[in-house]
Order: structure tokens, then sequence, then C-alpha cells
């Protein structure tokens, strides 16, 4: 009994169980040997009496069709089935076969179904739904991390009580109130209220020679941006950082009730995304800029630390690289002189969705106006090749398909861009849109013209051509997760490895942008195209939570792999090892590729696939 015990306690959930309830557990267990090729459990057939514990050998989970049956599992040593017949009380859902001579503990129904109500980790491990055991997965992740970001409401930042001034008082009696409190900023009255704050009072008054008397009204900013005082840190700090403001007032009831300073923020965490445009401001070299993308990474570390989801992270890491490029931009349009028309820089793949974490390889794109000037093109390939130069320099590799602003098929007059985006819908061969994919993830970051309002219609007549969606949906099923064999996960001749981008997030990507299109969803990022498209396409409102589920956990593994590797000086890939994942994030793994496997799946019937030539 002791040895079964200690069995046990290596396998999640049962590692779980304090040891009286495990002891327990195990003397209700029974044991069973079953040959190779025997059946277990059959598809349709009666219902589970027991939840089988696998001590040795490994079992097969099939999937019985019209056309026989497909291998969609398998499972080893210390892994469980029979669970989903029990928590279903219905028959199984597929076939369970001993792949080779098996034994298992069998655990009765009735003793499963109490430990299900008694041990929330035991129920959460066996919950009804993939979207339920991943979601479970995520906040058990961030409740192990520092709180002071993603559990503080910012109301508990608040110093001081709020200090307000009038409008029509004089900039001199706002001065005198700020000195005399030493606070930097005042509310300034009113629905809806404004901000003043002390550098106001150096640009507008000082700067501007105005006397003391001016009104406060002719110099501050209003209406103030505000926030609701029950929102997270973390919330905050992304506004403020978006919007490049220091000062964020706070509401509750539609009343100014508080103050937040991006000081306050700055003592919860020392290496916080607020000092990043602080930084940016004071580079003056390209070894400046280096610096400044390399604390990008360091803050990628430190808000992985403090349990922010990837979603957040990529937001963080989109508004921190913009801010580098329309520097770089700004800068070279003051070497080369004013631009000789509108154009607009655009950001793709990663970038443009918010889903860059690390530093990666370029992609960027150029759309100069159509009433170019003649020697126009000359500028604009100036521009890019000073741009991307100096992303090189400080760091970010050229990309390897050369999908960037210096090659001048991505630096067209918008008429151009305009039939790129025609021909790929209207006229869809199957590789050109696998190159083009990643246009259909475009974001302006730059730029007096509008291409955002030029093209994303174009894009969007996606959804009236049934046949470029289906070709996007065979693109979308080219790398496949390798969910058949758990044995043979691997990527390439190296076993024992998996590409958790090419076979997890990647195939993520590209079904929610086939499924946004579909839906006609403008969107760019993936979590927001699958929230859009569910229900409203093809895809069903469960399979949407399902995917963003699965893809928020593969997105946080590939995460933490990468910046460990980088931590240790070593380059980033995507290459998981398996043997140095535990059980249970190997279950959480298998769990997050068999839901985009069985999208995959969805699609290809939804949108006929194999009806294409």
């Amino acid at each position: 009994m002791d040895e079964v015990a200690r069995f046990l306690a290596e396998h999640p959930p049962f590692d779980q169980l304090p040891p009286e309830r495990l002891r327990s557990l195990v003397r209700q267990l029974e044991i069973e040997y079953f040959p190779a090729g025997h059946v277990i459990l059959r598809q349709g057939g009666p219902k589970a009496a027991f939840l089988y514990i696998i001590r040795r050998g490994n079992v097969e989970l099939l999937r019985e069709g019209e056309h026989g049956a497909d291998v969609i599992d398998t499972l080893g040593e210390g892994e469980c089935f029979g669970h989903v017949s029990l928590n279903r009380n219905a028959e199984p859902l597929f076939t369970v076969r001993a792949r080779e001579e098996t034994l298992c503990y069998l655990l009765p129904a009735a003793a499963f179904r109490t430990l299900i109500g008694e041990e929330p980790a035991f129920a959460s491990f066996f919950a009804r739904s993939a979207v339920e055991r991943l979601e479970f997965a995520l906040r058990a992740t961030h409740a192990e991390a520092s709180p002071e970001l993603f559990r503080t409401r910012l109301r508990d930042l608040v110093q001081r009580p709020l200090i307000t001034i009038a409008p029509d008082a004089t900039v001199r009696a706002a001065a005198e109130l700020m000195r005399d409190h030493n606070i930097s900023s005042l509310v300034v009255s009113g629905d809806p209220p404004g901000m003043l704050t002390d550098r106001d009072l150096r640009v507008r008054v000082l700067a501007a020679g105005r006397p003391d008397t001016t009104p406060v009204r002719e110099v501050m900013s209003a209406p103030a941006l505000t926030y609701p005082a029950d929102g997270l840190v973390f919330e905050g700090l992304l506004t403020m950082l978006q919007r490049g403001i220091h000062h964020l007032p706070l509401t509750e009831a539609g009343r100014v009730i508080g103050l937040v300073t991006h000081t306050d923020i700055l003592r919860r965490q020392i290496r916080s995304p607020l000092f990043l445009p602080r930084q940016l401001e004071r580079a003056t070299t390209l070894a400046d800029l280096r610096v400044y993308a390399e604390q990008v990474t360091a803050t990628v570390g430190a808000l992985l630390d403090a349990g922010a989801r990837v979603r957040d992270i990529g937001r963080v890491v989109a508004l921190a690289h913009d801010a580098l490029i329309q520097r770089l931009l700004r800068d070279a349009e003051q070497r080369l002189g004013a631009p000789p028309c509108a154009y607009a820089w655009l950001v793709l793949g990663s970038e443009g969705r918010y889903e860059q974490t690390l530093r990666t390889d370029q992609d960027n794109a150029l759309v100069y106006a159509d009433d170019a000037p003649a020697g126009a093109e000359h500028y604009f390939a100036a521009l890019a090749e000073r741009v991307v130069g100096d992303l090189i320099a400080i760091g970010f590799p050229r990309c390897p398909g050369e999908i960037m602003a210096t090659n001048p098929r991505w630096r067209q007059p918008l008429r151009v861009w305009q039939g790129y985006f025609r021909s790929w819908i209207d006229v869809p061969h199957e590789q050109a849109l696998l190159e083009a994919a990643i246009f259909f993830d475009f974001r302006q970051i730059h730029g007096a013209l509008d291409a955002e309002a030029a093209l994303r219609p174009l894009a969007l007549r996606g959804r009236e051509q049934r046949v470029f969606l289906a070709r996007l949906a065979r693109a979308a099923l080219r790398h496949q997760p390798p969910v058949g064999w758990w044995q043979q996960l691997f990527a390439g001749a190296r076993r024992d490895r998996l590409d958790i981008k090419l076979h997890g997030t990647a195939p993520v990507v590209d079904l929610a942008r086939l499924y946004a299109l579909e839906a006609g969803f403008g969107g760019t990022n993936t979590l927001a195209r699958l929230r859009a498209a569910g229900g409203q396409s093809s895809l069903s409102t469960d399979d949407a939570e399902e995917l963003a589920a699965a893809f928020e956990w593969l997105s946080l593994l590939r995460l933490r792999h990468q910046y460990a590797q980088l931590e240790r000086n070593q380059p980033a890939d995507n290459l998981i090892l398996l043997h140095e994942l535990s059980a249970l994030e190997r279950r959480e793994l298998k769990d997050a590729l068999r839901v985009v496997s069985g999208v995959q799946q969805g699609a290809a019937w939804s949108f006929q696939v194999a009806q294409l030539a």
C-alpha cells in the first residue's frame, strides 16, 4: 500500500491530496491487468464504472467513425482515463484500447465523485472542459506570482486627500497650492474635471509668457482622463503608458475621489514599464536605444515574475516598440527633410497583433500617397533603409523573408497596396496567401496617411469570397498539432522536442484570422479576434473560448521557455523539451494541443477544404 501511495503522490492531481485523503483513496483501489489490444472502454458503450490510473504500459484513445478509427491521443504511466464518462454520467466519447500490456489502478465511481465534491484541486484537474482546466492552470500560475500589480486596486495606492482647485482660480494660486502641499498636480473641479500639472505651469504659463493672473481654465488639460478607482494597478499602468501621462484621477460613482501618479506605481515595482518612456526620451545615440530595447526585454521578465498575462505583456511591449520605431522615424525625417507627401508606416505579424513579447525579426511596410511628387520613391527608400538599419543596430534582425519596407515590393503607393489586397482576395492563389497572411495583421503606428481607413475595408471584403476563406482555411491547417501519438511529439528529427510556435500558437493565429474575417471583424489581436468571432462565424462560442484559453497557455509556456534561454545567454527558440515539463504541464500541453486540433478539424469541414482543387 505504501508503494501505491508513493506512486500516486508523484502524479497530478493525487499529489495535491492531503496524506490522510491519499491513504483513504489507496484503500479503495482495485488493480486490473489488460493485454495488448484489449478494449477497456468502448465509444458509445456502457458508462465507465471507474477512474483508470495507468500504473504501467500505455493506452490509445480512438474516435470511431464510418471509415474506421482514428487515434486521437495516447496515455502513459500516471495518466488517467474514464473521467469524461464519469463526469457526464454517460457513455464514453472515445474507445480506449491497451496499446501494450497495461496495468491500471481502478478508483470506483462513487469514490471519484466524492473527491470531486470535496477536493477543489482534484475537481479542477478533472474539469469537464479543456477551457476550465487551462483557465485553472493560468490562474494557478498568476496566484504564485507577485500580487502587487495584479491584485492591488488603484484606490489602494492613494497616498493623500484629493486636492482640487476651481477653474476660475489664477495660476499663481494653483502654484502656491501645489507648493504648500508638495504635490505636482491638481484636479480642476468641474463636470468633466480637468488636470493642471507642474509641466503645464512651465510650458503653458512661464515659457509662453503668460501672467500669473491667468485663469487655470486657460492652461489646464480638459477633460481629464480618469479611471475607475476599483481598477487594477496594472490596468492603470497600461493606460498611463499608452496615453503618455503621469497622473491619473480615480473616480467612483462618477465623482473624482483620488489621484494616482506614476511615482505611486513605480514604488510598487522597480522595473516598471513606466520607466521606459523616460529612458527613450533621454536616449541620444543608437547605443542608448539598444539599452532601451534591452530594458524592454527586462521588463518582460519583471512582468512575467509579477504574474502578468501574456496578452498584457504583449500590449506593453507593443507600446514600447511603437514608441521606439516612431522615434527612429522622426529622427530619420529630421535627417532627410520633411516627407514629400503623406505616408504610413505599418508593423505586421506579431507586432501588428500586439503579441510580440521578445525581440524578433522585423516585419514592416510603407504606404505613401498616390499623389506623391517625382522623387518621392527615392526619399522613402532612404527613409526605410535608415530606419530598418537602425533597428538592426539596436538588435532587431532583418526579416528572413524580406518583409520589410526596404523591399520595394512592400514600399508602394496606396493604389498598389489596394491592388495587393484585391488580388489576394479575388484571385486567392494558395502560395500567395501563405506569404500574404501576415499583411492582414497590419497596424499603422506612424504617418499622416490613413492607411487603416483605406485598406481595412478591402481586407474585410474577404468575408464575401468563400473560395478565399476556404484557401485561407487550408493555409491554417498546414501545421497541425501532433496529438495522435504523444510519444511522437518532435521538432524535425529531434525527438522529445515540440516546436510550440509551429504546432501550437501559429495555428491558433491562423484560425483566429480566418474566423475574424468571416465575422467581419477588423481587429488584429488574436484573442480579440476569437472573442468577436465566437458565435458570429462558423466558430462556436465554446470553441472560441477553448481556443483562447489554449492560446494563452501555449503563449505563456513559449514565453517562459524563451525568457529562461535569454537569462542563460542562449539564443531564444521555440523548441520545448518535453522531459523538462512537469506531469501536470504535459497534461495541460496535451489539452491545449487537442483543442487546437479539434478546431482545425472543424474548419476543414466548415470551409469544405477537401473540395478545393
